[in-house]
């Protein structure tokens, strides 16, 4: 993540309350088993292809492992680094290896070297069918919730949305959840709404039973998006509230002011009735299995593009789109 040294930015959400609006009342969707999605649901037009692949790995060691650094360059023709882990009295205890994008067989030799794996992050690059990549990431900002997260704020900064607030300084949260989609996919070099689901501590790993670097190229990615994050169609409960209501506006101002037109900050504050909004998560085509040849690259440039592929990433991103697939009823009334 950015360094950013202030504790709070003006583009953080602020903290949330108990909420009540005297114009708008929740509007109740049919309930439905957010375990089980109906067949009804499997029937449903794909919204977007979704390829995922491992991101971000950092595992820690007493010390250097002699020969780890020469053998992971060897395997992916980069440099992997160490940096050192100091606690608050200035103390060294450890060091922490950082790769980006490893190989099933980098992961492999990594086992040799014990360590404790301190963090994974799987990224999902979602290319959409029918819409365009700022539309899709509007679906992703607005419906996307980061399951057990407790209610705080939300926090952006330099383009990235992240479900929970951190600082550089401050104890890592377990989970996090990021969104962005200014740089295309790392797979292809297609425009792409990346979002990056972050196990960043020791105890957030073990929670998902996995012990070695090994472990992470067997991941089931369909099923840790399943488990870890919901989408919900928050666009539309909002459209059938405006609808219905008697002030429009007032109603379309409510959720502005108080939710940022938010699922995940709705559920703060509305946690009953989030099991009574639609699903979404079947719509998303991800497979039971990582893609492997993601490119590094930082987030600030195209270094994984070529000229002629950055100008086509760019003709394409400012390209129009049709229809938003969750279209409210009426169209004078569309967000």
């Amino acid at each position: 993540m950015p360094k950013n040294n202030a504790k709070r930015s003006p583009s953080a959400t602020p903290l949330l309350g108990p909420v009540r609006s005297s114009s708008a009342s929740v509007k109740l969707i049919r309930p439905i088993d957010l375990a089980a999605p109906t067949v009804e649901a499997l029937d449903e037009p794909l919204i977007a292809n979704v390829e995922a692949y491992i991101d971000t790995v950092e595992i820690t060691y007493p010390r250097r492992p002699k020969g780890l650094l020469a053998e992971a360059r060897a395997i992916l023709g980069r440099k992997g680094w160490f940096k050192d882990i100091i606690d608050t009295k200035g103390n060294r205890w450890g060091v922490r290896l950082h790769l980006h994008q490893p190989t099933p067989e980098l992961l492999a030799a990594l086992d040799k070297y014990g360590g404790s794996l301190g963090r994974f992050d799987i990224a999902f690059d979602i290319i959409p069918r029918d819409m365009s990549i700022e539309m899709m990431a509007r679906v992703i900002r607005e419906c996307a919730i980061l399951r057990w997260r407790r209610p705080q704020a939300m926090f952006e900064i330099e383009g990235t949305l992240y479900w929970t607030e951190w600082h550089p300084g401050e104890v890592r949260p377990d989970r996090n959840l990021a969104e962005y989609h200014d740089l295309p996919s790392k797979i292809d070099g297609q425009p792409a709404v990346h979002l990056e689901l972050r196990f960043q501590t020791s105890d957030a790993t073990k929670a998902q039973n996995l012990q070695r670097p090994s472990q992470l190229a067997t991941l089931n990615p369909r099923a840790l998006f399943d488990r870890h994050i919901r989408i919900l169609d928050f666009q539309l409960h909002i459209a059938d509230d405006i609808n219905s209501s008697a002030n429009p506006d007032r109603t379309r101002g409510f959720y502005e002011r108080n939710y940022q037109r938010r699922v995940q900050l709705f559920k703060d504050r509305q946690p009953h009735l989030i099991k009574l909004l639609e699903p979404l998560n079947s719509r998303f085509a991800i497979k039971d299995h990582l893609t492997w040849g993601a490119v590094s690259g930082p987030k600030d440039a195209f270094t994984w593009l070529t000229r002629d592929q950055q100008s086509q990433h760019l003709a394409q991103s400012q390209h129009p789109s049709s229809a938003l697939i969750m279209q409210p009823a009426n169209t004078e009334e569309k967000p």
